[in-house]
């Protein structure tokens, strides 16, 4: 694993080995490129890199351990002792400390700092940026000091922070008889009485990392602010930042001088009312994620984990038994039957190459589709993620009375009708445009990568190859991809993400095969002649009696979120086509052996 500007980048073959050995995965929250405002609507986004990240883990697992592993990724924020803090701020030896400061520097506001002085902690730039505050603001030289406090580290760290250079450039040009700009102190020179004490009177507190999990030391600043409160300039590179709690803090880029600059300012001249607005929201959130809080949330998932693994070791999926599936295959005289049917990664592989891509039908498939759809007592539904032009339009061409939902069930064919619904409701594809723009840059740069653009999903995909770098390179990639995209699009077009290795897919958020097929189930099922009419969605339960008009329902394919669903449906079976080999599928075939399959199970 390694962690980059951009969050936490996988890296496969052996070095991803560590990770599959452990059971849970836990991460601290890292950074992301949400603005304030999209962040503070979608609580859970960062979830999405880890969701992401999940992903590739489970496809990794698939390749590298036995296939009934799983690693279970989560996010646990770590927090501070609340309870303890409070009580050390109230000590008599902290309140004697607030005094003295408070005399000593009476009429002088105060910014102050803690960090390590290695290169990562952003130092210097805070240095360089409160040196371009003072030029820029002369009517605050004299008036704004600095207290950085620096946490111990080695001699090598000290040398490429690089910092102590531009401390004395600052308080040579700037200092008088009285006044010092910035105070430079070791831990080591200060008690923590002391240290709470700054946090105490302090008039700002300022992180500018340039990459920190969660800065707890900000947590600390804030229950220390409970008279003042103050702002909090958070750098937008730490885990802290990450969470909606904490972006009511003035967040900055510590790489852009001027808007650090520009926060000191903004820090020291903020109305009262405003900065207890958002000294609430901050307090609100150091008080909910609490070092308690994180500790008994590990704990509690730790053991739901581990007790999952145990119950999914249990749920390995049987093999196929075809004479099963055959007895419940012959309905009683009258008996209607639903076969829902997966084409790829079922009845053929799929189709990886770029656009223009084949529209010829295996031969193979296109037989077992014909001999399904001849038995009068079978309602026959092919699913697929292919676009309507090509391969489907073939298929409903030859086989008028098989029923095909196409793009993941953005739109549905009903069986005897060539008029295709589309199941999105109030369609907007105005996204498309913006959203082939982003991906068209992130195409340019990365090699063997293209577009494929469809009626209302889009695909972006990357050719495999040989070359771990590129591997890696195409990975990093489709991840700030994807964030871009949900950042700038997602919200605002209801749109969603679906990820795998080697590519993903941008679609609407309301749609998918699960609604899809939750209309194929409506006990009315659905009318080409009601096409203006909202096809209801609703998925049936087992005691609803909704599905009464099918005697057997079967199911085959790789979805395994469906295939999991479609189990608890009444009179349903399932075959799941799929890699892993425990789930809640009643049956598991591989691809390659499911035309024997069908094969024994139509057999008279």
């Amino acid at each position: 694993m390694e962690a980059t500007p951009k969050g936490v980048q996988i890296l496969s073959g052996p070095n991803l080995k560590p990770l599959m050995d452990a059971e849970n995965l836990p991460f601290s929250p890292v950074e992301d490129d949400c603005t304030p405002a999209e962040r503070s609507k979608n609580h859970g986004h960062p979830l999405t890199m880890l969701e992401k990240l999940e992903i590739e883990i489970r496809e990794s697992t698939r390749q590298t351990l036995s296939e009934h592993s799983f690693v279970d990724v989560g996010v646990f924020p770590m927090g501070i002792d609340v309870q303890s803090l409070t009580q050390k701020r109230k000590e008599k030896e902290v309140e004697e400390w607030v005094h003295a400061l408070r005399d000593r520097y009476k009429g002088m506001k105060m910014i102050v700092a803690r960090d390590k002085l290695d290169e990562v902690q952003g130092v210097r730039q805070k240095f360089l940026a409160f040196e371009r505050f003072l030029e820029q603001n002369s009517e605050y030289q004299g008036k704004v000091m600095l207290i950085q406090v620096a946490l111990s580290t080695s001699f090598i760290n000290e040398l490429q922070g690089n910092a102590m250079d531009v401390v004395a450039r600052i308080n040579m040009k700037f200092s008088t008889l009285t006044y010092q700009p910035i105070i430079f102190f070791h831990t080591h020179d200060l008690t923590f009485a002391q240290y709470l004490a700054l946090l105490t009177v302090a008039d700002c507190f300022i992180v500018t990392s340039m990459r920190e999990g969660m800065a707890l030391r900000t947590h600390e600043y804030v229950e220390c602010q409970s008279e003042r409160k103050r702002p909090l300039i958070l750098s937008e590179f730490t885990g802290s930042y990450s969470f909606s709690g904490f972006r009511t803090c003035l967040p900055i880029n510590p790489w852009d001088i001027q808007m650090t600059a520009d926060a000191i300012v903004t820090s020291l001249t903020m109305s009262d009312e405003e900065a207890e607005a958002k000294w609430t929201d901050l307090h609100n959130h150091v008080n909910t994620q609490t070092a308690q809080a994180f500790a008994t949330s590990f704990l509690a998932r730790t053991l739901r984990v581990n007790y999952k693994h145990h119950i999914k070791d249990s749920l390995i999926i049987p093999a196929l038994d075809t004479e099963q599936i055959k007895e419940r295959y012959r309905c009683p005289e009258g008996g209607r039957r639903l076969i829902l049917l997966d084409l790829e990664r079922t009845l053929w592989p799929i189709d990886t190459s770029p656009p223009p891509q084949s529209i010829e039908v295996p031969e193979k498939a296109m037989q077992l589709l014909k001999k399904l759809c001849a038995d009068e007592k079978n309602e026959v539904w092919a699913l697929s993620g292919l676009p309507i032009k090509g391969r489907l339009e073939t298929i409903a061409k030859n086989l008028p009375m098989l029923g095909i939902c196409a793009e993941h069930g953005c739109f549905i064919k009903p069986r005897g009708s060539d008029i295709w619904i589309t199941m999105i409701k109030e369609p907007n594809l105005t996204w498309m445009v913006s959203c082939m723009e982003i991906l068209q840059y992130f195409t340019e740069r990365t090699s063997s990568s293209f577009i494929d653009k469809r009626q209302a999903t889009i695909v972006w995909r990357c050719l495999p190859t040989d070359d771990e770098a590129e591997r890696t390179w195409a990975r990093r990639q489709a991840a700030e991809a994807q964030n871009h995209i949900y950042d700038s699009l997602g919200e605002r077009f209801g749109l969603r993400i679906i990820p795998s290795l080697s590519s993903f897919i941008i679609l609407p958020k309301v749609v998918g095969r699960t609604s899809a097929v939750a209309a194929i189930l409506n006990p009315e099922g659905i009318k080409a002649m009601d096409i203006r009419k909202t096809i209801p969605t609703a998925w049936p339960t087992p005691d609803m009696g909704e599905t009464e008009r099918f005697e057997y329902i079967l199911a085959v394919g790789s979805d395994e979120s469906l295939m999991n669903r479609l189990k608890r449906v009444k009179n349903a079976e399932t075959i799941y086509t799929g890699l892993r080999k425990s789930g809640g599928s009643n049956w598991r075939c591989g691809p390659e052996a499911i035309y024997e399959a069908f094969d024994a199970i139509l057999q008279e």
